[in-house]
């Protein structure tokens, strides 16, 4: 990993709630992998960074919040509340509602694009509709649009969270594009960054898929 990828910023943005984090130099989540590859100068570059707030962190930690929500109505935690980084006392109702106000205008995208003034939108930007972004703020824009498999942990852990027809539909979207025969692609394959194939013994010239690294696979 390059320096610039230990030099992280980790925070919480109090006006959505989300946990925000990454740069282009780190394998911030799951599903990264970091290039190794001198022939190819892949070297210290994650195939797929995933800066921002990723939506499954953001389904985690809604699914946190309301644990520790549950606890202290039980007696089990001494506060119900964090102190946040300006010294701010926030109930751990009060950040359980903020994200739940906050994530659908945040990661949904609509399928109408008469839509788009409703939700925090780059209509320039948008590939597919009717899906759930898989980044918010990510350091590259176009990948907060890029229709991931990443989504659906959100939606086991923190259902509440999604509306539930676009909740359905980005399942039967996700379905239709991302299923394969043994599992979930890890990038939509219409996507200009998709490659097939994870090779990790690929000795080759290819920026994007030298040394196994690669935005998206499905075999």
């Amino acid at each position: 990993m390059k320096d610039e990828g230990f030099n992280q910023k980790i925070y919480v943005d109090w006006d959505t709630g989300f946990v925000f984090g990454g740069n282009e130099y780190n394998c911030g989540t799951w599903m990264d992998k970091m290039g190794e590859s001198e022939k190819a100068g892949n070297k210290g570059f994650p195939g797929t960074p995933r800066a921002g707030a990723a939506i499954e962190i953001t389904g985690l930690l809604k699914s946190t919040v309301r644990f520790a929500i549950e606890l202290s109505k039980k007696g089990l935690l001494k506060h119900d509340y964090v102190v946040n980084q300006h010294g701010d006392r926030v109930t751990f109702q009060a950040w359980d509602d903020k994200i739940q106000e906050a994530f659908e205008y945040a990661y949904y995208v609509p399928l109408n694009a008469e839509d788009d003034s409703q939700y925090d939108i780059d209509s320039h930007v948008v590939h597919r509709r009717g899906i759930y972004k898989d980044l918010y703020r990510s350091t590259n824009t176009y990948e907060d649009y890029q229709l991931r498999p990443n989504f659906s942990i959100a939606m086991v852990v923190a259902p509440e969270l999604f509306v539930v027809d676009h909740a359905i539909n980005a399942i039967a979207m996700a379905d239709q594009i991302l299923r394969g025969p043994v599992g979930m692609a890890t990038l939509d394959p219409d996507d200009l960054n998709y490659r097939p194939y994870y090779r990790n013994s690929e000795d080759s010239t290819d920026f994007q898929t030298a040394k196994g690294v690669v935005n998206g696979n499905l075999d």
